[in-house]
């Protein structure tokens, strides 16, 4: 009987997912927030059941009465972060928020059945990056000056890069530095602080001379990332850099320019670094090396393909045969367990928070406000590309973590600030427009009145 049910939530789980997704979709296109009640509400339902399926299937598969108790421990989070936040900011993002915590449900389920105690310094740090996603409204709505400290975002950022240069190797390149029995990923903070400082820059101005000094620092960043050996994110920044240079002065010659120099400098760095000409080997044909470098992907691939469209079910595949699975290949073991069906839903989820990103930064009126939400918004996107890209083999493996679903201290804690920066932003749409409406009704009290005197 225990079977047949293990084997009926495989199906299960793909028909939520793929229902989850619609909602997300659905809710992206209504605009009016009384319409959209309904679908929070489908959210909210689909995302307990998962969540409650996830930990019961992993109870009954390891017969360990930790995994009940964490799951409660995760639901009581999982209720008082939607209602309190919520509550503290009525006007926030909805569908966003939802989405997080979809993306946060899964890894946590996957974390879990990978390695218990991993997901539970996840959750423990989850924990206290919600505590910070809570402030950083709030932080943005009181604070106006964020604009004014751009050179101070550009040295906090570059100096924290230079440290990891003399940090810890994790797989061959300099990711971590080590604080105490604590190890932090530098890198995942100071994409915030260097899309605050290239917004801050152009918010001054976007001259041609002002564009050249940003253009040179913001360069800065990806040679240190480049020599640390973290070419995932040297993409991520080059591209965000390009993305935000293009809205900030129009100027397609300047984005073109920037792709140029880009592709120039790969070819460059193809040639002088051997480690990047390592990861492009073995992604051209990962199977004349798959005892050895090309072990990790070929194993990714097998992965996917094993899962088929519904997967072989939770606990009932062998995703940890996979090296760094709960962190680099996240995907991969998720679409052999929970199926091709489940994995693409869950990208298409991804995709959703991308574009309400960008629908958020296209209704922002203040340039730096915009830049800021383009910036994190490309963040995250061009992240999840490289992570499901490098999975499927259809681009090099990076070493980026998928946002929310894979394991990492400092990519959760990260990934809730952007998210939180971008609610804020959402807040503050929100509020002016509550504004001009209010100027329109009182400009429509003082003409009624005028006619009456008449």
């Amino acid at each position: 009987m225990q079977s047949v049910f293990i084997e009926l939530t495989k199906y299960i789980f793909a028909f939520l997912m793929a229902f989850y997704v619609l909602s997300a979709y659905r809710g992206a296109i209504i605009h009016k927030e009384e319409k959209r009640k309904g679908i929070y509400i489908q959210q909210y339902i689909i995302i307990f059941a998962i969540h409650f399926l996830g930990y019961y299937v992993l109870y009954l598969m390891k017969g360990e009465t930790r995994y009940i108790g964490f799951y409660f421990v995760q639901l009581i989070y999982l209720i008082i972060f939607i209602a309190f936040y919520y509550i503290l900011y009525p006007k926030a993002s909805r569908l966003l928020v939802n989405n997080m915590c979809m993306l946060m449900s899964v890894g946590f389920i996957m974390i879990a059945r990978l390695n218990f105690d991993k997901c539970v310094k996840q959750f423990v740090i989850a924990v206290l990056g919600t505590v910070i996603m809570f402030l950083v409204p709030w932080l943005i709505k009181s604070v106006k000056s964020f604009r004014n400290f751009g050179w101070i975002y550009c040295i906090s950022g570059l100096v924290l890069l230079c440290a990891v240069l003399l940090g810890n190797k994790v797989y061959g390149a300099n990711l971590t530095l080590s604080i105490g029995a604590f190890s932090v990923q530098p890198a995942e903070f100071v994409k915030i602080l260097y899309v605050m400082f290239v917004a801050s820059m152009f918010n001054k101005s976007t001259t041609f001379k002002q564009t050249c000094i940003v253009t040179v620092f913001a360069a800065l960043h990806v040679i240190i990332l480049v020599l640390s050996t973290d070419l995932g994110a040297a993409l991520i920044f080059f591209v965000v850099y390009i993305a935000m240079l293009y809205i900030a002065t129009r100027k397609l010659s300047y984005a073109g320019a920037g792709l140029l120099a880009g592709a120039g400098a790969s070819v460059i760095a193809y040639k002088l670094f051997a480690h990047v000409r390592a990861r492009v080997i073995v992604w051209r044909n990962p199977w004349e090396y798959i005892d050895t470098s090309g072990y990790q992907i070929c194993q990714s691939l097998f992965a996917i393909g094993m899962g088929s469209w519904f997967g072989y079910g939770l606990c009932q595949g062998m995703p940890d045969k996979i090296p760094v699975a709960e962190k680099d290949f996240m995907f991969s073991a998720i679409s052999e367990e929970f199926g091709l069906i489940f994995s693409i839903a869950l990208f298409l989820v991804c995709l959703n928070n991308l574009i309400l990103m960008m629908n958020i930064a296209s209704r922002c009126k203040t340039l730096f406000y915009r830049l800021v939400a383009v910036g994190l918004g490309v963040t995250y996107g061009v992240q999840v590309f490289l992570t499901v890209g490098g999975a499927i083999k259809f681009i090099p493996m990076t070493g980026v973590t998928l946002p929310f679903v894979s394991y990492g201290g400092s990519s959760i804690l990260s990934s809730l600030i952007m998210f939180a920066l971008i609610n804020g932003m959402y807040n503050m749409r929100q509020d002016e427009g509550d504004r001009k409406d209010g100027r329109k009704q009182k400009t429509g009290q003082t003409k009624k009145k005028t006619k009456h005197t008449k």
